[in-house]
């Protein structure tokens, strides 16, 4: 299934039909963002997660692994990339462009328990997984 095929079925599902249909991709919504980690790692504070990012080529740092993350927590991604694109966190579609050497961060707060991706568009990169509990 193609990126595309992928993104237009978990709009037209209920987030819980996503979740099965797309092994485990999950939603997110904005909200106030929780402190920051240092570059290419992931930090807690109180109840939220912070990770920086760093993507050249086709290599991401850290490598992507899967966070902790509490329902209702907020999360900080911090994403720079080699390259003009788009970052998208999955089920409520979070899709945000990032300029190529630009810094972009994205602040959003999970609710719903699962498993959720975040990925690179052009090329089709996993950044993190989420794994809200």
């Amino acid at each position: 299934m193609t990126p595309t095929m992928r993104r237009r079925l978990a709009r037209a599902a209920t987030p819980a039909a996503a979740a099965l249909v797309l092994a485990g991709c999950g939603g997110a919504a904005s909200t106030t963002p929780p402190a920051s980690g240092s570059a290419g790692s992931a930090a807690t504070s109180g109840c939220g997660v912070a990770q920086s990012i760093t993507v050249t080529g086709s290599t991401v740092t850290p490598p992507p692994s899967t966070l902790d993350v509490k329902a209702g927590c907020e999360v900080r991604l911090t994403v720079t990339a080699d390259r003009t694109s788009q970052v998208h966190v999955h089920v409520v579609d979070i899709e945000k462009p990032i300029t190529a050497g630009t810094p972009t961060t994205i602040d959003f707060t999970p609710t719903q328990q699962g498993v959720y991706e975040v990925e690179l568009h052009d090329p089709d990169l996993l950044l993190v997984k989420l794994a809200v509990r």
